[in-house]
């Protein structure tokens, strides 16, 4: 808790600090289109069940790489809203669909910012064959299987701070939390039809850089 405060905390001062020798902008371009590309990097530790964990319990962090890109209209130096998509690594790929609402405090300078997103990630539009399935909750492991990742609700508040490059261009820091809704369903046919399903929901402590074209 202590290590999340310390991040609150330090985001709001940055822009303070830049801002004391920061370029103004006086002619941005405070409506019309934007283009914002971000990379983050998502950790958060698994919940692993008591047999997963007997056979593999070295290390409990994940890392899960993002690469998002987000589409939308700037309304005025303070209000931006648009959609987007991406392509995300958790313990199957996933492709997030969301939109995305932002407030900025000031438009020509450093500054603070909020971001709004939420959505659905997709994970596999069909099931996979397995020969031999390992999974990390029951039934652990199932030899000739049907996999499918069905994704779910996404949700992913942010805020971090804006640095304007250009009139047209700025840099973005970002901290931000995930909460990330996963189903999957595994199925077996050896004469007799089994199913088992999955659900789960992941929780990541997320930090990006992004660059947004206006």
């Amino acid at each position: 808790m202590k290590k999340i405060l310390f991040v609150i905390i330090a985001v709001f001062l940055m822009p303070s600090a830049f801002s004391q020798n920061a370029i103004r902008f006086e002619n941005r371009k405070n409506t019309g289109y934007f283009n914002l590309t971000q990379v983050s990097l998502m950790m958060g530790n698994r919940k692993l069940s008591e047999q997963n964990n007997y056979y593999n319990y070295r290390n409990n962090m994940l890392v899960s790489p993002s690469v998002t890109m987000t589409c939308g209209h700037i309304f005025n130096e303070h209000w931006a809203t648009g959609v987007g998509m991406g392509f995300e690594i958790f313990s199957h790929n996933l492709l997030p669909v969301f939109a995305d609402i932002r407030y900025t405090f000031w438009g020509n300078t450093v500054s603070p910012f909020f971001a709004f997103k939420m959505g659905y990630a997709i994970g596999n539009l069909s099931e996979k064959q397995y020969d031999d399935l390992y999974l990390d909750y029951q039934p652990f492991y199932v030899n000739n299987a049907n996999f499918r990742n069905h994704g779910g609700f996404m949700l992913h508040p942010e805020m971090g701070f804006v640095i304007p490059l250009s009139e047209k261009a700025d840099l973005l820091f970002a901290v931000a939390y995930r909460h990330q809704k996963i189903k999957t369903t595994v199925s077996q046919d050896l004469g007799q039809r089994y199913k088992w399903e999955h659900k789960e929901g992941m929780n990541r402590l997320s930090f990006g850089v992004a660059i947004m074209f206006r």
